[in-house]
């Protein structure tokens, strides 16, 4: 079945929410108390639905159902948060591996630093990232792993992902995420990433998006 790539619309992404279980909502937004979609997606509706200038938020349909989400928010010229929910029913599908290549092949984000957290232990996330080219930096939250990206031109992109993807030896993998990681010198000072710059919401979450109470 094909998977259809559009800009979200806000009925279509609380129809994606609500598919979620409290289980993948909670490993998306790093929550850890109770995680009901209608409220997960009133608190955090500004980010999943954040598009220009703010950011990009892209939805993924099979046969007319929404069954991914991917989002791009940037505060600073120059860097990004990126977050991607999944339905359960849809998710080890290629969904977010479909997401991500579209984001990275518009070729509009080559030289931006780009930052991910996921929970610890959130192997399929952490997957993901990996097979991107992100590679894990030092964490200051107890429970949660971040991971950075200087992406890099669309050509270094698909050899990297290829490469990540065809190559069951872990070392050499993580040889090749390194290579499109680390190309920009300037990646070398994620390695003081979440020193110097404001905390964010438990769920990574630029504060400035979030619904004020």
């Amino acid at each position: 079945m094909t998977t259809v790539i559009e800009v979200a619309a806000r009925s279509q992404v609380a129809t994606l929410v609500a598919a979620c279980s409290p289980d993948s909502l909670r490993r998306r937004f790093l929550m850890g108390g109770p995680a009901r979609p209608a409220d997960v997606f009133q608190r955090y509706q500004r980010f999943l639905l954040a598009g220009p200038p703010d950011g990009v938020a892209l939805l993924a349909l099979r046969g007319g159902t929404p069954v991914g989400l991917l989002n791009f928010v940037s505060e600073t010229p120059g860097e990004a948060e990126i977050g991607i929910l999944v339905a359960d029913a849809w998710q080890r599908q290629g969904i977010g591996s479909t997401l991500s290549r579209w984001l990275w092949a518009s070729g509009r984000w080559a030289g931006w630093t780009v930052r991910a957290t996921v929970q610890a232990g959130n192997t399929g996330a952490e997957a993901l990232l990996l097979g991107q080219g992100f590679r894990p930096v030092p964490s200051y939250e107890r429970g949660e792993r971040d991971f950075a990206l200087v992406v890099p031109d669309w050509a270094t992109m698909t050899d990297v992902m290829k490469e990540a993807a065809d190559d069951e030896d872990t070392a050499r993998a993580d040889g090749a995420q390194r290579r499109a990681a680390g190309a920009d010198p300037r990646c070398r000072g994620d390695r003081h990433a979440g020193r110097g710059r404001p905390r964010r919401s438990p769920a990574g979450v630029p504060a400035a998006l979030l619904s004020r109470r």
